[in-house]
């Protein structure tokens, strides 16, 4: 099935606690709706890994003072067109989530990141259509989604240590968003002051959208990172 294109109605920041329930609403009813077990299981893991880290900036009181919202993911309302397989009809509402599974955890150019969640679906037309000439039986419905995605892009984030050497580190934001992160030149034992589980705040530079498999890479510099934990 082709992957038609959504529209964004809505864009609103989100707080760190509205963020976690949404995960974790989406992670239970993908739970109960996806039939394929592998998808299933990866996004389910990824969920579980952005509602911890979540949890744990929720815990910290710089954090909490310093933000409001969280850096860099919005909540976002989005009109398009699902297509279930007529295998799914007896249960329309597994496949439409099998349909938007396709979309998960991958960076979508019409939105403008990487769709973390999704709810609140909304059938716009009492009926859907086959398209002409369409063989197979496909049923297209118009929807409006609420999404919670990923903004890639340069500035503060929150993320945690995941390796620190005497010449770079990496880093995880909000559990699953890999960040490279070099020493300037002079700057070299900068990295001492890091430890693998620090929860930093961290300044992008440099954002990078692979195409070939809809994810990000990000990176920095050493001077750019602030121990919070």
């Amino acid at each position: 099935m082709a992957q038609l294109p959504w529209t964004v109605v809505r864009k609103t920041p989100v707080s760190f606690a509205k963020a976690r329930s949404l995960a974790e609403r989406c992670s239970n009813e993908i739970s109960q709706f996806l039939v394929s077990h592998a998808n299933k299981t990866r996004i389910a893991s990824l969920l579980q890994a952005f509602v911890e880290s979540l949890e744990e900036c929720q815990n910290n009181e710089y954090i909490n003072t310093t933000y409001k919202d969280v850096p860099c993911v919005a909540s976002i309302k989005a009109l398009g067109v699902v297509q279930i397989h007529p295998s799914f009809l007896g249960n329309p509402l597994k496949g439409v989530y099998a349909y938007l599974s396709n979309f998960l955890m991958q960076y979508n150019e019409d939105i403008g990141g990487i769709w973390l969640t999704c709810g609140k679906i909304t059938q716009l037309d009492q009926y859907g259509y086959v398209t002409d000439g369409d063989c197979f039986g496909i049923l297209s419905l118009r929807v409006t989604v609420k999404l919670l995605v990923f903004i890639p892009q340069t500035g503060l984030m929150c993320g945690k240590t995941t390796r620190a050497m005497s010449d770079r580190a990496s880093l995880l934001v909000y559990g699953m968003f890999g960040v490279t992160v070099r020493a300037n030149e002079g700057l070299s034992d900068k990295t001492s002051k890091l430890s693998e589980g620090d929860l930093v705040e961290v300044d992008v530079t440099d954002v990078k959208v692979l195409q070939k498999n809809k994810w990000v890479m990000m990176s920095t510099t050493m001077d750019r990172i602030t121990v919070i934990s």
